[in-house]
C-alpha cells in the first residue's frame, strides 16, 4: 500500500520524532537510552548527519538534525532497525516497537531552527521530570552537556552562544505551530498504511470481516497512534458507535 510523501526540507534539516507504538515505552532504563545514543553515534559516522539537539523522553524521542550524504529516511532506518533489534532481544519481545514511521518537520527559516532547538530542549520540563533543562541527563545541545561529543556547532544560525543561549532555550514561550506540527493527525492514506501494518488488510474497509476479538484489538492500536474515531469510521465503513464502544471497553 502506498504512504503519501514526505516533505523535503529545502535546507536539509529536519525536527524528527520517533515516538513507541500505542505511545508505549521505547527506554525501560538507562542502559536502553545510553544504547541509542550509541546507535545515534555510530549511524552518524555512517551517515554524515548534523546533529543539534537530541532529548530521549520514555516513549519518544525528538532530533534536529541535518541530512548531508544520506537522507533522512536512510539515517531513520538504520538507528530504527538497530535499536528495535537490541530491544526486542533484551525484552525477549517480538513485533514492531514504533508507531508507524517517524515524524519530520521542515525547518526552513532561522526561526523555526531556534523555535524547534527551544521546543526540544524543554520537553523534560513539560512533562514534569526536572524544573531546568540542565538537570535532565538525556538532553543534549550545542549549551548543554555534549558529553557524547556529537552535538554540531550551530553558529551559522545564531549568534547566541553560552550562557545566553542556554538562557533562550530556558525561556518559556508558547509554540502553538510546533505543538500542532507534533500532534497532528496523520491522513487517510496513513490511516490505512497503519491498517494494513497490523492486520496485512490491503482495504481498510475489510477489517469488517476479521474475527471481532482481532478486529476490536486493531481498532485499539489504530486508536492509540493516533488515529480519530471518526478518521476510523469514515475509512473502515464502520459506524461511530461502534468505535467509540470498542475504545471504551477494556
Amino acid at each position: 500500500m502506498s504512504r503519501s510523501g514526505r516533505i523535503k526540507s529545502i535546507t536539509g534539516i529536519y525536527h524528527i520524532m520517533l515516538r513507541g507504538m500505542d505511545k508505549r515505552d521505547i527506554f525501560l532504563d538507562d542502559m536502553d537510552r545510553l544504547i541509542f545514543t550509541k546507535i545515534i553515534e555510530r549511524v552518524k559516522r555512517q551517515s554524515g548527519f548534523k546533529l543539534y539537539a537530541y532529548c530521549l523522553m520514555d516513549n519518544h524521542v525528538h532530533m534536529l538534525i541535518r541530512e548531508d550524504d544520506e537522507p533522512i529516511e536512510l539515517i531513520f532506518k538504520r538507528i530504527g532497525v538497530s535499536y528495535s533489534a537490541y530491544f526486542n532481544k533484551k525484552y525477549d519481545r517480538c513485533g514492531h516497537l514504533y508507531q508507524d514511521r517517524f515524524k519530520s518537520e521542515p525547518v526552513e527559516t532561522i526561526e523555526y531552527f531556534m523555535d524547534a532547538l527551544r521546543y526540544i530542549c524543554q520537553n523534560p520540563i513539560k512533562a514534569g521530570l526536572c524544573d531546568r533543562i540542565k538537570a535532565y541527563p538525556w538532553l543534549e545541545c550545542d549549551c548543554v552537556r555534549d558529553k557524547s561529543g556529537m552535538i554540531d556547532d550551530i553558529s551559522e544560525y545564531t549568534s547566541l552562544s553560552g550562557a545566553n543561549l542556554l538562557s533562550f532555550v530556558n525561556s518559556r514561550c508558547e509554540m502553538p505551530h510546533l505543538e500542532e506540527a507534533v500532534n497532528k493527525r496523520m491522513t487517510d492514506q496513513e490511516a490505512a498504511a497503519l491498517i494494513f501494518k497490523i492486520t496485512r488488510c490491503r482495504n481498510p474497509q475489510d477489517l469488517r470481516c476479521l474475527e471481532s476479538k482481532v478486529r476490536n484489538l486493531s481498532l485499539k492500536t489504530c486508536l492509540n497512534s493516533g488515529v480519530s474515531v471518526r478518521q476510523l469510521a469514515r475509512i473502515t465503513g464502520l459506524s461511530k458507535s461502534t468505535i467509540e464502544r470498542i475504545k471504551k471497553d477494556e
